[in-house]
């Protein structure tokens, strides 16, 4: 009984000293929600620009053509989720409502919808859904990828600068109501259009579930109006409390300063203005501030064709350019909305489509080739107050989100080693941070060892670590080793994964 005593003693005192050898570091600085650490996890997904400029070849809508020329001709939302659910991408952004001011849904805000069209009251006659955003958003939850809108706050069918003599007299010939001086509120038909969308329901009964709505603030009109974008957002947020809020500067996610795919090798995730600010300059949001106000992460809108509609005779970027355009956005911790617009016949096009599926192909060429699995030997610098049980550097290799190798607070500089076993090609790398506590790492290195025991930095300019950080080298180099350093953080870095690319021998092609 004694014995049993003490050993219940000593095992209470064995698990408080755990316990409290187990506190977490504090967060540092700003942190992601729940909803954009959720978001940041999507990495890739499509844009999709379709409505009348499909059928007139504009990019903007200023021709103001009727309804009914939107004519797809062989329209399946199902075909856009299965080629982009298959090509890896987690979700598509569908263009509601575009500047021209068309709303592809069954909006009873306006007459000016496709759903007054001779396309949609024909396929309405034979017993077919014609409520294109529905129709989109039940085909994405059908192949299991997310969906998200696109509402332009700009509306040419509503600016009284922009003219519309093809209208005159027609029940789309609306009341003129954008603009500070134009009598109407143009704010209380944006929210009611908001309204309809975030609310919505699916042909089965469903309520829709949004993961991004996209807000954008560009305009080609001199006509001022000044939006309610806390009226917006409050809408957004007690509908869709998921959905990530896509704006200039926020307030979910930022815009990356560019609209070519790429982002400068620093980046970080915080900015220090609001969407109502002064906006930064392209060049000041491809790389965020460090230690800003606001969690802000980048997405990169960018485009598989040179427009943002479809038009026949612009080329589509190959699978290569596709995979180029990736490891400069999602290899540098931003997302990527690429946009794919369906053509004419309410596709995506032959050739979009064989191009992301071999941009599929090198992806998963290329990075899933990790050499790292949980069961290989780790070793650190040293180790949160000596738990390695919590936060040892076998954390960083368990495959596991929530777990991240650290040291003491105080320690700004590190370094963690993967025994990979034996003798390998190791060609590249990716490395994640720990956001859920903030944005910390400025700087760090990879090396490789070689000839024995000496290490040979193979990436020595690692930059603002954040999300995800991919790094690919020109040549692969044998060794069996290799150890990821911290040379700069601004509070102890919290390192979640490491994955090391390559193959068994460097004599045949990476």
């Amino acid at each position: 009984m004694k014995y049993n005593i003490w050993v219940r003693a000593a095992t209470l005192l064995w698990s408080l000293s755990i316990t409290a050898a187990q506190d977490a570091p504090a967060p540092y600085m700003q942190v992601p929600s729940q909803r954009q650490l959720e978001w940041q996890q999507q990495e890739l997904y499509a844009f999709l620009h379709f409505g009348p400029n499909t059928f007139t070849g504009e990019e903007w809508g200023r021709s103001q053509s009727r309804p009914d020329i939107f004519n797809p001709t062989d329209l399946d939302t199902d075909q856009w989720a299965k080629v982009l659910a298959e090509a890896g991408m987690k979700g598509m952004i569908l263009t509601a409502k575009h500047h021209d001011g068309t709303c592809l849904w069954n909006t009873s805000t306006t007459a000016y919808k496709t759903g007054n069209g001779s396309w949609a009251k024909k396929r309405e006659q034979d017993g077919f859904d014609a409520d294109v955003v529905r129709m989109a958003a039940g085909s994405a939850k059908k192949y299991g990828i997310n969906f998200g809108v696109y509402l332009s706050p700009w509306d040419i069918h509503r600016d009284p600068a922009m003219p519309k003599p093809g209208l005159k007299g027609t029940i789309y010939d609306e009341p003129q109501i954008f603009g500070d001086s134009s009598p109407g509120d143009y704010n209380a038909l944006y929210v009611q259009q908001l309204t309809e969308l975030v609310t919505m329901k699916l042909a089965d009964g469903t309520p829709i579930e949004l993961f991004e709505v996209w807000l954008d603030g560009a305009s080609g009109s001199d006509t001022v109006q000044t939006f309610n974008w806390t009226g917006f957002r409050d809408v957004i947020r007690q509908h869709q409390p998921n959905a990530v809020m896509w704006g200039h500067q926020g307030p979910d996610a930022r815009w990356v300063g560019n609209e070519d795919g790429f982002t400068l090798p620093t980046n970080w995730h915080t900015i220090s203005r609001t969407q109502d600010d002064v906006h930064y300059s392209g060049e000041e949001l491809e790389v965020g501030v460090r230690d800003g106000q606001y969690w802000t992460p980048a997405e990169s809108d960018a485009r598989i064709r040179d427009g943002w509609f479809y038009h026949a005779n612009e080329p589509s970027k190959s699978g290569a350019a596709l995979m180029d355009m990736y490891l400069k956005t999602v290899g540098r911790s931003v997302n990527l909305l690429l946009d794919v617009p369906p053509d004419t016949r309410g596709l995506i096009a032959d050739m979009d489509a064989a191009n992301l599926k071999e941009f599929a192909r090198l992806r998963n060429a290329t990075l899933n080739r990790n050499l790292v699995t949980p069961d290989l030997k780790t070793s650190a610098s040293s180790v949160r107050d000596g738990d390695i049980v919590s936060y040892g550097p076998a954390k960083v290799i368990d495959g596991s989100n929530d777990t991240y190798w650290t040291m003491d607070d105080g320690e700004l500089t590190g370094w963690m080693e993967v025994d990979l076993g034996s003798s390998f090609c190791v060609d590249g790398f990716i490395v994640q941070e720990h956001i859920a506590f903030g944005q910390r790492i400025g700087r760090y290195e990879i090396g490789a060892m070689v000839e024995g025991s000496t290490y040979r930095a193979v990436v020595s300019n690692g930059t603002s670590m954040g999300y995800k950080r991919i790094d690919l080298l020109e040549k692969g180099v044998e060794t069996s080793r290799i150890r990821l350093r911290i040379t700069q953080a601004n509070a102890v870095p919290l390192i979640q994964s490491l994955q090391v690319l390559g193959s068994r021998n460097c004599t045949g092609p990476l």
